[in-house]
């Protein structure tokens, strides 16, 4: 994967990201509102399973090139955020975990001893959907990413776990479910509105440094 030097490079490759997205999810809505009747109803239903699978993959999409952008930077363990140098030993700590020999348990009781003003590896690996992005998981991307836990994604938790992925687990499942175009793009709207907002917090924390230590804010 490409790496990202800058922030100006990160801001390009989040548009990129999401530039695709945004064009299917205007299609699909096009599709939707040009049929009728049954057809109507199965694209709705299409629908629902393209809103969630571009909910999942934009927050972890745009979530993975901010990690890359600061795994890039090649700082050092001291330098990060508390929720950064968290990522960053929870890296290592997998590692280890993995491991049965010795030696590699003993390299990392150094680490822990002398290890800190070393350069830090973050693993992309560490946003993690589970294929089901409920707003707990999502609010653990937040706070994997040091993040505000912003309002608004707290008082549409139940639109994300009931309407969205709920909605969509029982479509995917092979189960009926019929909803009107009023009800869906009331849930697209919805879920843009957040996604945006996930995207502006993740661009302006990239630009303030919020990922290190000392924030470049506060220096």
């Amino acid at each position: 994967m490409a790496k990202i030097h800058s922030v100006e490079v990160l801001d390009d490759a989040i548009s990129a990201e999401i530039a695709w997205r945004k064009q299917e999810l205007t299609t699909a809505l096009q599709i939707i509102r040009q049929s009728s009747g049954n057809a109507r109803k199965a694209n709705i239903r299409s629908g629902v399973l393209i809103l969630y699978a571009h909910w999942e993959g934009w927050v972890k999409g745009v979530a993975q090139l901010y990690i890359r952008y600061v795994n890039t930077q090649r700082y050092s363990y001291d330098k990060l955020s508390e929720a950064f140098l968290g990522n960053a030993l929870k890296t290592r700590m997998n590692a280890i975990g993995e491991a049965s020999v010795p030696l590699v348990h003993n390299e990392f009781a150094l680490f822990i001893r002398t290890g800190l003003t070393g350069r830090a590896s973050l693993s992309e690996s560490l946003v993690r959907t589970e294929s089901n992005l409920s707003s707990s998981i999502f609010l653990d991307i937040i706070h994997r990413l040091g993040l505000e836990r912003r309002a608004q994604y707290l008082l549409r938790a139940q639109m994300i776990d009931q309407e969205l992925v709920h909605r969509r687990n029982t479509i995917a499942h092979g189960q009926y479910l019929e909803l009107g175009l009023d009800e869906f793009q009331v849930l697209r709207t919805s879920t843009m509105e957040l996604l945006e907002i996930f995207t502006d917090d993740v661009r302006n924390a990239a630009s303030t440094g919020a990922h290190l230590a000392i924030p470049m804010d506060q220096e």
